[in-house]
C-alpha cells in the first residue's frame, strides 16, 4: 500500500479484493447510517466528518480484521483509563479503547446481514453523541 492516498478510491483500490469487500461492507452501512457525512482520507484512511469533526475512520490497513474506529476527532482529551458513558450500544459491538474512542470490528459476512440494523443503531447513537 502507498504511504499516502489523495481519495477513497485510491486507498480502496490498493487493498487486497477481500479487503477491499469489507471495507466498502462498512463505508456502505457509515453512508445508510449518516448521508450527511463527509468522506475524506485523513489519517491514510477513509474517514468521516459531522459538522468539521472527525468522527469515524475505516481500519482496514494491517492483517488483523477491518474495523470503524467510533471517535471525537483530536480536539477532547482522551482518558485511556476512563469508563466510557455511551449508551448506544445494547448489543455490544463496540470495543472500547478509552473514554471517547472504540473500535466496532466488520462480523464475517455470514453474520453481517443479522447485524447490519444495529451496526446502523450504533453509528447513529455514536454521531448523535456531542
Amino acid at each position: 500500500m502507498p504511504a499516502r492516498f489523495a481519495t477513497v478510491d485510491e486507498f480502496l483500490a490498493a487493498l487486497t479484493p477481500e479487503r477491499r469487500a469489507d471495507a466498502e461492507a462498512l463505508r456502505a452501512l457509515v453512508r445508510e447510517a449518516e448521508p450527511a457525512l463527509v468522506e475524506i482520507v485523513k489519517w491514510n484512511s477513509p474517514d468521516y466528518t459531522l459538522d468539521g469533526v472527525d468522527r469515524l475512520t475505516i481500519n482496514a490497513a494491517g492483517k488483523g480484521p477491518v474495523r470503524l474506529i467510533l471517535h471525537f476527532g483530536t480536539d477532547r482529551v482522551e482518558h485511556k483509563g476512563a469508563a466510557p458513558t455511551f449508551s448506544g450500544d445494547p448489543d455490544g459491538l463496540l470495543t472500547w479503547h478509552s473514554d471517547i474512542r472504540a473500535s466496532l470490528t466488520l462480523p464475517s459476512a455470514d453474520d453481517l446481514a443479522a447485524r447490519r440494523d444495529a451496526i446502523i443503531a450504533v453509528i447513529r447513537a455514536w454521531l448523535a453523541e456531542r
